[in-house]
């Protein structure tokens, strides 16, 4: 018998045919074609002490390694939403484009026994953007359910292996894409709609950029895929600026519907302290998705700069930052947000609206 997660085999092609049709009926504005982006190349440096077995002596051995982040400056928005505008929960069943989706826009209208559409994203900067969202309201403030964790890794799963099955049925040399999933949950995460959504996003060619979370983290690899999966704890890497919490997924053949939300229950534990701890008057954070982990970031606000004495739905000098930023992709909307990513630097803007790193802690020390 099917799976209820598992989607048609022309999954990928209804996808790309669909967002074709309704980019050519206007259904869909893109705003990538005014698109400038910029990848820069910014060094960590990690510091370790290593002890002699010998002698008292303790050397200290630096390894630099360079993560990508790719700056985007838009020349038109076409009324995208911002990034970092708190949703206006009150009008949500006035205002919300969820309820009832275009169906020129509706890439799937059943999904998982009725409770998911999935849906294109009506202003991209990236082709294809699309969304898997709850057919009822529910609120965009609340964690990644067990289903909602499963649809999205299997839509992920269906992503990379039709992609893969049509490269090779038509003889072709381009690599896989590479997508990756994130949800937007609370008042400070960057959301723009407060109806439930999950995103869906590729990352520009291997060839050219690399997320840091597959980065910093890839000398982890081979020691947590010896680990039992109830044993393996979440990461965080001290060289970063910000709180962020990162656990892998193990192989295919174990990965259900009990042991995605265990791991996604693990990093939201620290995440949830590190709130706490730090007496945020509310609960916000990013989550990203791929096939092989899972990264979580504690938000302290939901966008950088501008004037504090200003409305945030009023100040258009401030920079929206939502879970991309957060995997390397920072969108500005204009010429001087973008100078103010140069001059400032996106690691300090990370930070600036995250959380200090807390790696130095002992994991005794996250209670909640």
């Amino acid at each position: 018998m099917a799976s209820k997660y598992q989607l048609s085999d022309d999954f990928y092609l209804k996808l790309s045919n669909k967002y074709d049709s309704a980019i050519k009926g206007e259904h869909i504005l893109f705003n990538g074609d005014s698109a400038i982006n910029e990848i820069e190349k910014i060094a960590i440096t990690d510091e370790n002490d290593n002890q002699s077995n010998t002698t008292a002596t303790t050397t200290t051995t630096t390894t630099t390694t360079t993560i990508d982040v790719q700056l985007t400056l838009l020349k038109s928005l076409m009324h995208r939403p911002e990034i970092g505008t708190k949703p206006k929960i009150e009008s949500s069943q006035n205002s919300n484009p969820f309820l009832k989706p275009e169906p020129e826009l509706t890439i799937v209208d059943n999904y998982n026994d009725d409770e998911f559409k999935i849906v294109f994203n009506k202003f991209p900067v990236v082709p294809r953007h699309f969304m898997l969202i709850t057919k009822e309201f529910k609120s965009q403030n609340t964690p990644l359910s067990p289903s909602e964790l499963m649809a999205t890794y299997k839509i992920l799963q269906a992503l990379k292996n039709q992609n893969q099955n049509q490269n090779q049925n038509q003889n072709s040399d381009q690599n896989t894409e590479n997508w990756f999933a994130f949800y937007n949950c609370g008042p400070e995460s960057g959301a723009s709609q407060p109806h439930k959504h999950i995103q869906f996003m590729t990352l520009p060619s291997r060839e050219q950029f690399k997320p840091y979370a597959e980065t910093l983290f890839q000398n982890k690899e081979d020691d947590e895929q010896q680990q039992e999966p109830q044993k393996i704890e979440p990461k965080q890497n001290k060289d970063l600026p910000f709180a962020h919490f990162f656990i892998p997924i193990v192989a295919d053949d174990v990965v259900d519907e009990e042991e995605l939300p265990n791991l996604f229950s693990s990093i939201l534990q620290k995440t949830l302290t590190e709130l706490r701890e730090t007496e945020q008057t509310h609960i916000s954070y990013n989550f990203i998705m791929t096939l092989n982990y899972m990264l979580m970031i504690p938000r302290s606000k939901g966008k950088y700069g501008g004037d504090e004495n200003k409305d945030e739905d009023e100040d258009k000098d401030k920079l929206g930052i939502n879970s991309c930023g957060f995997q390397g992709l920072i969108l500005c909307k204009n010429q001087e947000l973008f100078d103010l990513v140069k001059s400032v630097g996106p690691l300090q803007i990370l930070k600036d609206v995250g959380l200090p790193n807390s790696s130095h802690k002992t994991t005794t020390e996250y209670d909640y």
